[in-house]
């Protein structure tokens, strides 16, 4: 079981401490949430350290936002199984005609995929 995230938006810093939880529990590289965010390695890496926050208004904290929904819906959805939720992400889906993951990371898909988990 993987943990539902506490106050996700309530500060800067809950938003970018819960993108680097999300991340880790559903098993991406820093390097993946750098692209899912717009972001370059080193800033996500410091984000993970705890030496960066994300900006607030920027494109970064958008895709964060809905990084961390998409994260509660696939939550709410797999009722916190952790095992599903990554094999979700990473399995080809007819929907899709790919992999939720890559159409994510590879093809910034990311509001399709969050629309298609909080539809339904």
């Amino acid at each position: 079981m993987v943990h539902r995230l506490t106050d996700p938006f309530s500060s800067l810093q809950r938003l970018s401490q819960s993108v680097v939880q999300a991340g880790e529990m559903l098993g991406l590289y820093r390097a993946e949430v750098a692209r899912l965010l717009g972001l370059q390695c080193e800033d996500v890496g410091a984000l993970f350290e705890g030496r960066n926050l994300l900006v607030e208004g920027s494109d970064a904290w958008d895709r964060a936002e809905q990084f961390i929904r998409l994260y509660q819906a696939l939550h709410e959805r797999m009722e916190g199984d952790g095992v599903r939720m990554y094999h979700w992400l990473r399995a080809e889906s007819g929907e899709f005609g790919s992999s939720p993951f890559l159409l994510m990371v590879d093809e910034g898909r990311l509001a399709d995929v969050l629309a298609y988990l909080e539809q339904g």
